[in-house]
């Protein structure tokens, strides 16, 4: 019969190899002085409670003769020839049965199954005898065993029981025991029914227990790995048997010689993996997996294939923050950066092994290869595990600025591979979150000027990306914000703007161009200078904003678009402010430039306030439009937006409080809309303090809209005397004016919404009417 999946591996009397096209590829420590890891005392304990049987009293003894007789009985029959002995014939047995019908199992089956079973009487009487030849009878059932049709009739016949307790028992050769674990390995190798067996009388722990011997560990690894592949039963009870602590143990004892290392890790890392896949996987392993794994993947010794395991093997247990937390309090982290350098190759030496610029000895190899892409998966998968682990609290604290692996990190913004780029920029950044933080990144150690350089030459999205994130945490302190500007970035980011195929490169211009104006006068002067000096060149009427204002309109991208509205906020912001170094004549010099350049400067505040997906970025629409209508050229900017009626609608239902549908006749239903579907609509499901915090919102958004109709009326009737025209349509005006001072609304239809938007202005001349007096206060609101 054909052997099935060859997943399993066959035991032969020497230990298994596994191959690898990659015996020189070595890896290097990070450094000499590895904090020392104590093995594991769980899975002593519960080794150490496993008894063994005491070995039964034997009845009758064997002779040397006889003893020998019984061994080539077994021989025979494992080799199909003893016929006349056994009174059975096993030569062609599979071609003489094959014209048989059997009532069951494979052709030739329950003749093997029925030569077995003197077996097992056989060999207790070696056994009981203290036979030298029991290991040799073994060593050839083992041997038997290598062929599939021959190990299911192992198990029905008794001879795999008789060695399950021959390795539980007392006073058992190493030699017997040796052999034994062959015959239990090759017996096993997809034998479901024999796995079975070997469950239900608990005998993992038995083999485990080899592992503390060095000279069947060699064996015993391989064979528990025939019994778990592929068959959870066996995963599960030796998990809950502690196989995860025995197998650390071994490891971070250092007793396998170095062929042992080399052959066995790729069975361990299996075994592990098999472990963690498991629901109780991640909380049955030891505590110091991660360390000791780390320090096996840096080992000179270990294999490419072993290195790549090893890495899949930490980024699981990492994932787990009870594991993450014990890295930063061990500060054992540096231990992780050193797989993620060593993936690149071998450092020249250990003292230059967390530099990441010019200091490998072997080349990065071709990035379409195969195994190229395997280390690349593997160090994306590193990199989000330290940023998970370079997020927490307790990092900040375990890794202060002075400390070598954030000078290490440093280094790293310039390396010359992309992934180590992007791991440092995520991994500072995250240390980048309080101001002191951030102004000593940028005054003492410059980190933003690689950070730059990155943005000037990578083209690389994704490194990018990761840089202008850690540029926009630094920008959030206001000391750096100048700084930032002097070194040219708000010019470098009005580049990606052009870079209509990458959305993504588009994004992050655009939000860290946001955080570097934000409450920076000099910086949004930049944002205002002409594109060109000349005044001849049509580039002097145009601005690093106008070219944000483009990107804005072209743009389908939501997120984008929301970027850009909020740096016109920002900018409105600081234009209208009575505080800052600038004098009130330069502001009101950059207001006109702000208004007489942009004529469509309004128009990304519309898409803020018409939004439901972020209601702090609505709010601020809101405030922004309060504070350009204080001024004539601001009440025109947005009486021009308001003849769009997405503008106009959320305008009146934000002061009303009514809901304006499609298709909905003014009287037909009720347009309150409910305090559930607001809250369904904005915030889903909330605490008290949400609920009230929505109200506060809603309450200064409702005063800045009214600031804002309020000032819009005014500037009309400033420019009805001075001009003997009307700025604004009658409907839209009586509309405003009901608004202001709380007048029923009850005509209103959605259709008359629209149409007091988009109604033409009336050019005949109108009477003056008197200031209306509102009760309303002009005081903005900034939530």
């Amino acid at each position: 019969m054909a052997s099935s999946s060859n997943s399993a591996p066959s035991l032969g009397l020497q230990t298994l190899s596994l191959s690898s096209s990659f015996e020189k590829y070595r890896y290097l420590t990070t450094t000499g002085n590895h904090p020392s890891i104590d093995p594991d005392s769980a899975s002593r304990a519960i080794l150490n409670d496993y008894a063994l049987v005491p070995k039964p009293r034997a009845k009758q003894f064997l002779m040397e003769n006889e003893q020998q007789a019984k061994l080539e009985v077994l021989r025979d029959i494992v080799r199909g020839s003893n016929r006349q002995e056994s009174g059975l014939d096993f030569v062609d047995t599979d071609l003489m049965l094959s014209e048989e019908v059997e009532e069951a199992g494979p052709p030739g089956y329950q003749r093997r199954v029925d030569s077995l079973y003197g077996v097992p009487e056989i060999l207790s009487q070696l056994w009981l005898s203290d036979s030298d030849k029991l290991s040799q009878a073994a060593e050839a059932l083992a041997d038997g065993a290598r062929d599939y049709d021959w190990r299911e009739p192992y198990g029905e016949s008794g001879v795999l029981d008789f060695f399950l307790t021959l390795i539980k028992s007392q006073g058992t050769t190493s030699s017997s025991i040796l052999q034994s674990l062959r015959l239990l390995g090759n017996s096993c190798a997809d034998v479901d029914r024999n796995r079975e067996r070997i469950v239900a009388s608990n005998s993992t722990l038995a083999i485990m227990r080899q592992l503390q011997n060095p000279s069947l560990v060699h064996v015993a690894i391989p064979v528990l790995y025939n019994v778990c592949v592929d068959y959870e039963p066996a995963q599960r009870q030796a998990t809950s048997n502690g196989l995860a602590h025995q197998l650390i143990d071994l490891i971070s004892s250092q007793t396998l010689t170095e062929d042992d290392q080399r052959n066995l890790t790729g069975y361990i890392c299996r075994l592990l993996e098999l472990s963690l896949a498991l629901p109780s996987g991640i909380d049955a392993s030891p505590e110091n997996a991660p360390e000791v794994l780390l320090q096996l993947a840096s080992d000179p010794r270990t294999k490419f294939e072993d290195f790549l395991d090893i890495s899949g093997l930490v980024v699981t247990y990492l994932t787990d923050i009870r594991f993450q937390q014990r890295l930063v309090a061990h500060r054992t982290v540096e231990l992780v950066l050193s797989i993620l350098l060593n993936s690149y190759g071998r450092p020249l030496s250990s003292e230059d092994a967390l530099k990441g610029s010019g200091l490998y000895a072997s080349a990065i190899q071709d990035p379409e290869s195969e195994s190229e892409k395997s280390l690349s998966k593997i160090r994306n998968a590193l990199i989000q595990v330290l940023s998970d682990i370079s997020a927490l609290p307790e990092f900040k604290v375990a890794y202060p600025l002075d400390n070598p692996l954030v000078g290490s990190l440093h280094y790293w913004l310039s390396a010359s591979q992309r992934q180590l780029r992007i791991c440092s920029c995520i991994m500072l950044g995250n240390l980048a979150r309080s101001d002191d933080v951030c102004w000593t990144m940028v005054h003492e150690f410059g980190m933003h000027h690689p950070l730059i350089k990155i943005l000037e030459e990578s083209e690389s999205t994704d490194v990018v990306h990761a840089a202008a994130s850690f540029l926009k945490n630094l920008a959030l302190m206001p000391g750096n914000k100048d700084v930032l500007g002097e070194c040219g970035l708000v010019e470098l980011t009005s580049r990606y703007s052009t870079v209509d195929a990458v959305p993504q490169l588009q994004y992050s211009g655009a939000s860290l161009l946001r955080h570097v104006i934000s409450g920076s006068f000099a910086n949004i002067k930049r944002l205002l200078a002409p594109l060109s000096d000349d005044p001849d060149s049509p580039a002097h009427l145009r601005t690093y904003l106008s070219i944000l204002l483009a990107l804005c309109d072209r743009t389908d991208q939501a997120a984008i678009k929301m970027e850009v509205a909020r740096s016109v906020t920002a900018v409105s912001r600081a234009l209208n402010s009575s505080t800052g170094p600038a004098s009130q004549e330069e502001r009101d010099e950059l207001l006109d430039r702000f208004y007489d350049l942009h004529p469509n400067v309004a128009w990304p505040l519309g898409m803020m306030v018409n939004q439901t997906t972020w209601p702090v970025v609505k709010s601020e629409g809101w405030f922004a439009f309060a504070l350009m209508a204080k001024t004539a050229k601001g009440c025109e900017a947005i009486n021009s937006l308001l003849t769009d009626p997405e503008v106009l609608k959320p305008l009146v239902e934000l002061i009303t409080g009514q809901k304006f549908r499609e298709w909905e006749h003014p009287r037909s239903a009720s347009r309150e809309l409910e305090e559930d579907e607001l809250e369904n609509a904005s915030f889903g499901a909330q605490s008290e303090d949400a609920k009230r915090r929505e109200q506060e919102m809603r309450k200064f958004d409702r005063e800045n809209a009214l600031v804002l109709i309020s000032k819009i009326l005014e500037n009309a009737l400033i420019r009805l005397h001075i001009q003997k025209a009307e700025r604004i349509s009658p409907f839209r005006k009586q509309l405003f004016e009901d608004l202001l001072v709380g007048s029923n609304v009850d005509y209103l239809s959605l259709e008359q919404i629209k149409a007091a938007a988009t109604e033409a202005n009336h050019s005949d001349y109108m009477r003056p009417r008197p200031t209306i007096e509102s009760e309303q206060s002009e005081q903005i609101y900034e939530d």
